[in-house]
């Protein structure tokens, strides 16, 4: 199942979002040859700008060989597809050097989400964001309720109710409003 999905926010203004963590292991294919790339293991965050500014692809290998991540900058995304995230050629994909620090992983959304009023409104899972901009829209909390994941609810935060991404915590308006999804 894809989690590419539209989304109408305003009248006039219809956005294709997807999820951070459904893109995790999606191929990367290069429209000039045909070639695989490698497959996204991580998305790369700028919680300043509040966009994503590109993915890791590949990294990991074995016990006894590892190969570390390439980067592919998001502006070189030629199209997010719900299989497959192509680019013009090979040349698009960087050497993971390339990839500046202050950027943070996935892994950095997985934290407690707490209201400015000291109320704790779940746990952050993973962010939705425009794939033609690379927008974060929204945080996606962890599923809660439900039996062994049947019948949870989901909800998400709109990012504009997003005080601050700490390193602790993730602060959210005392009015955020969740959405289920």
């Amino acid at each position: 199942m894809s989690r590419l999905f539209t989304v109408n926010r305003e009248r006039d203004k219809t956005v294709t979002e997807v999820t951070g963590r459904s893109l995790v292991g999606r191929t990367v294919v290069s429209v000039a040859t045909g070639e695989k790339l490698g497959e996204i293991s991580d998305v790369h965050l700028d919680f300043d700008a509040r966009r994503v500014v590109g993915f890791a692809i590949g990294g990991g290998g074995g016990l006894f060989r590892h190969e570390p991540p390439q980067a592919l900058p998001f502006a070189q995304v030629q199209s997010i597809g719900p299989q497959a995230v192509t680019v013009a050629d090979n040349a698009q994909v960087l050497a993971a050097q390339v990839v500046p620090t202050n950027l943070a992983g996935l892994e950095r959304v997985r934290k407690r989400v707490v209201s400015a009023g000291g109320e704790v409104v779940g746990d952050g899972d993973d962010i939705h964001f425009d794939t033609a901009t690379g927008a974060i829209t929204a945080v996606q909390l962890a599923p809660q309720g439900g039996f062994l994941g049947v019948g949870a609810t989901t909800r998400m935060i709109p990012v504009a109710d997003v005080i601050g991404f700490g390193r602790d915590v993730l602060t959210v308006r005392e009015s955020a409003e969740t959405e289920i999804i």
